[in-house]
């Protein structure tokens, strides 16, 4: 042992002797810590019962304190808890259980069945219930949508895609006549799918503008039911309408187009149709795009209410109709000075170089002109759309063998011309001539014709320049 050691021995072993309070530093740093006080507390048993009350729960039955050995598990579920001053016992918190363990209230059947404790109503100093409180609300959660107005969930709706419109409608009543609503059916793409009877009418009478049916089949009728009144009393908003390569009998399209009035674009590709039908679409005076290309059924009868009301019509698609001679030369006296685009192509020897003649007379604004296939006609026609269509821009010409290559070059006399197709004529050595010869125009350039064609290129969810589906969010 140290010195230091022996000298601070010594010196405390005289204090012990003379009485004198020996002082020890503290080796924690900082600021000293209030010594600790074990808390008695105790109870009686008034006290006790209004403590049980306050907690929402009752005191034990007098079933549960029959047997010693319900007793024990008593204590050893609810531990005491010991007053040194008073000597008194205080009992611990009540154990409270879940009410899938309370539903066992026969005695002696379980140990648990005897310690169960019955819930009380909730004391007054519990926090009261809102109706904007999720966790004290009695339904599964707070309606918002309550305190919204029309308009702004109409904008909330308009970010969901029909089917998910289609499972709102059956929330409630309010949701279901919302999504009802016009804005949120303006558009409607239905392609390659299956409608079955009734299914169009719905659709019509929530105001479609823009419906494209492309490839889709379509059972009729169209209206029955409840819905074969709105075939009275309400006519469709639909003015872009696709019929491409349908799969849609006959009196289901004069169905449809009977409640048609409005419509602005359609498109009737590979479909068959009847003169009723064609009386039909003639009704819409406002329509600007009409295509017919290979559909059968079309007569002359059919094509007279066409010409004669829609005056406003700038592109039309005859092409592979299987229009007759007669219906031809109807065309080529009766077609509307408003036509800008016009396809004529496929209609073989039914189409001479006089029809040519008395149309590029007719329509002398028209911008472009396919006349491919049309396997009858001469120079002749080239030397009648150079002198009358001043303003033509695309020609077609493919397949017409009877025009020689010689002359197709009259063609830079028109000053508006920007592209020729000639397929099926000219060799490779001939064709690189005729490029030589025309520079300024394009040679061969749209191996297919776009004229009144709804879809053209890789565009699969648009028609004429028209979104058709939802933005996918």
């Amino acid at each position: 042992m140290g010195k230091s050691k022996t000298l601070k021995k010594s010196m405390e072993n005289d204090q012990k002797e003379n009485g004198i309070p020996i002082s020890r530093k503290r080796k924690a740093s900082g600021q000293l810590q209030q010594p600790k006080t074990k808390i008695m507390w105790s109870i009686n048993d008034t006290d006790t019962e209004r403590l049980y009350k306050e907690l929402g729960v009752g005191t034990l039955s007098s079933e549960s304190n029959s047997s010693s050995s319900d007793a024990d598990s008593l204590t050893e579920l609810t531990p005491t808890v010991v007053n040194t001053n008073a000597s008194q016992i205080v009992p611990g918190a009540p154990k409270i259980l879940q009410p899938s363990q309370c539903l066992n209230t026969s005695v002696g059947s379980d140990r648990r069945s005897s310690l169960s404790l019955s819930v009380s109503s909730p004391v007054n100093y519990t926090r009261q219930k809102s109706k904007c409180d999720i966790s004290y609300c009695d339904t599964p959660g707070p309606d918002y949508f309550c305190g919204l107005s029309d308009e702004i969930i109409l904008t909330v709706f308009r970010w969901l895609p029909k089917f998910t419109l289609a499972k709102c409608s059956r929330v409630c009543h309010r949701w279901n006549r919302l999504v009802s609503d016009d804005c949120l059916w303006k558009r409607v793409d239905l392609a390659n799918k299956t409608i079955a009877q009734g299914t169009l009418s719905n659709i019509l009478n929530r105001g479609v503008q823009i419906l494209r049916l492309t490839k889709s089949e379509v059972e009729g009728p169209i209206f029955s039911g409840f819905t074969s009144i709105i075939k009275s009393t309400r006519l469709s908003k639909v003015q872009y309408l696709d019929l491409s390569m349908a799969s849609v009998p006959v009196p289901v399209l004069e169905e449809l187009f009977s409640v048609c009035r409005d419509l602005r674009k359609v498109s009737l590709e590979h479909c068959q149709l009847s003169d009723e039908v064609c009386q039909h679409i003639g009704e819409n005076k406002n329509l600007e795009v009409i295509n017919l290309a290979m559909c059968q059924g079309i007569t002359s009868a059919g094509l007279m209410p066409i010409t004669t009301n829609c005056r406003r019509l700038e592109s039309l698609n005859m092409a592979w109709s299987g229009l007759q001679r007669h219906s031809v030369v109807y065309l080529s006296l009766c077609l509307p000075s408003s036509l800008r685009k016009l396809n004529l192509s496929g209609l073989r020897e039914n189409i001479t170089d006089e029809e040519v003649l008395q149309l590029a007379k007719t329509c002398s604004g028209l911008r472009e002109l396919d006349l491919s296939d049309c396997t009858i006609l001469t120079c002749s026609s080239l030397d009648h759309i150079v002198n009358h269509l001043n303003r033509l821009e695309y020609l077609a010409l493919s397949r017409c063998y009877r025009i020689l290559p010689s002359s197709i070059p009259k063609l830079n006399q028109l000053d508006s011309m920007l592209a020729v197709d000639v397929f099926g004529m000219l060799r490779e050595g001939a064709l690189q001539q005729l490029r030589e010869a025309m520079f300024r125009i394009e040679i061969n350039k749209f191996p297919f014709s776009s004229i009144a064609r709804p879809t053209t290129g890789i565009r699969r969810t648009s028609i004429w320049g028209l979104r058709v589906r939802d933005n996918v969010i």
